[in-house]
């Protein structure tokens, strides 16, 4: 007798999350449910068609699962698999990740019992809904570890969304500044409102050491008012972001 199956939707970027939510609930229930994983070696059997492997499990899940970030929601497959499950009817629980909120869901998606992943919670909510599945009473979880790997996963999920917003932000303010921190370290003389500013700005990046910002004691006073001199010192790190096609300003 074939297991129930439980059907796993996401991205390729999302496959390590992907992996953890099927280990947890393979391990919660004792391997009494099969759970699909379209970028799993396990799920998608070796030498066969990966769409016929998709569309099989899509036919037979009894739940499905959608991994949303900010990301996987503008994938037309994501919402395609999403569809798959409205129309037979099943439990689709989109399961929000990485920066997105269920308030945020775009439609079609929003209009299904959204949680998130990496609240207790919310995942005291659907492990009731995959015990329903196989008549069976919900097992006793710990939650902790599961979240804990699952905010690690989102912190590497959404590392260059924040780099590059910040990045974006230090060169629509300070482009001169920025542009020359590229190639080399900054000596320049900015006055105290300015001056501020470029160190919240470059707060983030200072805070992971790409970047120091010092302060001299060195100050200018002309008609327009005081400068002071700040000294920004790059990282190697920090210039080689410009190198990773990642960056939102790849230099190629």
């Amino acid at each position: 007798m074939n297991k129930p199956i439980v059907f796993i939707s996401h991205i390729t970027e999302e496959k390590e999350l992907a992996i953890e939510l099927k280990r947890l609930i393979e391990e919660s229930f004792l391997g009494m449910l099969e759970v699909f994983v379209s970028s799993d070696e396990e799920s998608i059997t070796s030498g066969s068609r990966w769409l016929d492997n998709i569309t099989e499990a899509l036919k037979n899940c009894v739940i499905e699962l959608i991994l949303c970030s900010p990301e996987s929601v503008k994938r037309p497959w994501i919402n395609f698999e999403a569809g798959a499950g409205w129309i037979r009817e099943i439990s689709v629980i989109p399961l929000c990740h990485s920066g997105m909120e269920v308030s945020k869901l775009p439609i079609p998606l929003n209009l299904l019992q959204a949680v998130k992943i990496s609240e207790i919670a919310s995942l005291k909510l659907i492990f009731p809904v995959l015990a329903s599945a196989i008549d069976a009473k919900c097992p006793k979880i710990t939650f902790d570890d599961f979240v804990h790997r699952v905010k690690q996963i989102e912190e590497k999920y959404t590392y260059w969304s924040e780099i590059n917003k910040r990045l974006t932000e230090f060169e629509s303010r300070y482009v001169a500044i920025f542009n020359i921190l590229k190639e080399r370290d900054v000596a320049t003389d900015l006055q105290e409102i300015d001056l501020r500013e470029l160190q919240g700005i470059l707060s983030w990046f200072i805070e992971k050491g790409y970047v120091s910002f010092q302060e001299t004691h060195s100050v200018t006073m002309t008609p327009e008012g005081f400068f002071k001199r700040v000294v920004i010192k790059a990282t190697r790190e920090y210039r080689s972001l410009f190198y990773m096609k990642e960056c939102i300003f790849y230099r190629k």
